[in-house]
């Protein structure tokens, strides 16, 4: 049998049953939702449907006496919610989840509570803050238990073992319902620097050691800060951090151990977070999430500092057509796989579920379709991250017939 080492090499080792197989610890998602991944399984998914298929199923749960109907998956929806009801709250979320449709119970609610620049009125449409505060006023979850027990049973099924989440919208850490079947390596995902001592002083950092921030939005919902105007659009996008504010959590997260976990889509996003670092030189590794879209001096910039790029290659092919709309030819520094590797930047690899269904097999043929070495991929999807989240991979493990630094082929589970 061959053991995959943390160095990076098979080495062979005798067993009871000497035979030639490839063994590697289970597969790390770095970056998914996990109960939103869990609540897209339990609840029909809008992705793919008519207009009229998502009316039908509001009009089913309204006959069912729904308290509240919230539903994602959408990418491109025109529709009026009041025509339903004006009184039960219903919320359309976009696949992406940064933007929603809404009813007008929900915009009079937020409206006292969030800035007027987060929630199109005429539209009915909420984003980014607003829609954080509506989660955090109507509840995230239907079902945090059942949300759970869904994805894991997918998850595991998939040959997936560690997971890095960001699931503590409208809920608390003692609502999280995580067992040792799964390892979850949750960030606490914070609005702004005072949450964040909120966190603290409540001992949430005794029990995580990363803390999520959302610096900007998704192209889809034309929210991610761009430098230059999208292509079709007349504005650049939303910086939902101020630089200072980032900053000092930057500072408190150095000055307590935390891995901070910066999601920034845009190429003017990733431009805050690496003047903030080349002012502070943090000597401890953080991420970028999703860094989208880089620039030649960015990169060069980003290989300075110990940032790991956390990167999702389903994306390379969800966004192809309407990254086309919204970049024009800036699409060529988007999803920059390659050129990330050549310059010996690392990299974490996951799905953003709900966003994308995980599939690790998938991504790795992607990655591979770019130059990507099979031995880089499989290494770091496997046991890379373990030094961020500090996990054990030895107990269980994948199985695979062939060399998967050679050949990539189905494995088993074991252990």
């Amino acid at each position: 049998m061959y053991y995959l080492t943390r160095k990076g090499e098979f080495i062979y080792k005798n067993t009871k049953h000497n035979i030639n197989k490839y063994i590697t610890p289970l597969i790390t998602d770095t970056h998914m939702h996990i109960l939103g991944f869990g609540e897209k399984l339990l609840n029909p998914d809008l992705e793919n449907l008519e207009k009229e298929d998502i009316k039908r199923i509001i009009k089913n749960k309204l006959k069912d006496n729904a308290e509240k109907i919230v539903l994602r998956g959408w990418s491109e929806l025109d529709i009026d919610l009041d025509k339903f009801s004006k009184n039960i709250p219903i919320i359309l979320i976009r696949r992406c989840g940064h933007i929603a449709i809404v009813n007008s119970v929900i915009l009079e609610k937020l409206a006292k509570e969030v800035d007027s620049e987060y929630i199109d009125f005429k539209k009915k449409i909420i984003k980014e803050k607003a829609l954080e505060k509506f989660h955090e006023i109507y509840g995230f979850y239907s079902d945090v238990k059942g949300a759970y027990l869904k994805a894991k049973e997918y998850l595991l099924n998939k040959g997936y073992g560690f997971i890095h989440s960001d699931d503590l919208h409208g809920i608390n850490k003692n609502d999280l319902p995580f067992d040792d079947y799964l390892k979850v390596f949750e960030k606490v995902a914070i609005n702004n620097y005072n949450e964040l001592i909120d966190y603290y002083n409540k001992g949430y950092f005794n029990i995580f050691k990363a803390v999520k921030v959302y610096i900007d939005g998704s192209f889809g919902g034309k929210t991610a800060y761009l430098r230059e105007k999208y292509n079709d659009g007349d504005n650049n996008g939303y910086l939902v951090w101020k630089k200072e504010e980032l900053k000092k959590v930057l500072e408190f997260c150095e000055n307590n151990a935390l891995h901070l976990c910066m999601h920034a889509i845009g190429d003017k996003a990733v431009d805050i977070i690496l003047e903030i670092f080349n002012e502070l030189k943090p000597s401890k590794y953080h991420r970028i999430i999703h860094a989208s879209l880089l620039h030649d001096e960015q990169l060069e910039i980003i290989k300075k500092h110990k940032l790991i790029l956390d990167m999702q290659p389903q994306f390379v092919e969800s966004d192809k057509e309407m990254l086309k709309e919204r970049l024009d030819e800036r699409t060529k520094l988007a999803y920059r796989f390659k050129d990330i590797y050549n310059n010996k930047i690392p990299m974490f690899f996951s799905s953003d579920a709900p966003v994308e269904t995980p599939d690790w097999f998938r991504d790795a043929k992607i990655l591979s379709n770019f130059g990507i070495p099979l031995k880089y991929i499989i290494y770091n999807m496997t046991f890379f991250p373990e030094f961020i989240d500090g996990f054990s991979r030895e107990k269980k493990y994948l199985l695979f017939k062939e060399n998967p630094f050679e050949k990539l082929t189905i494995p088993d589970v074991g252990g």
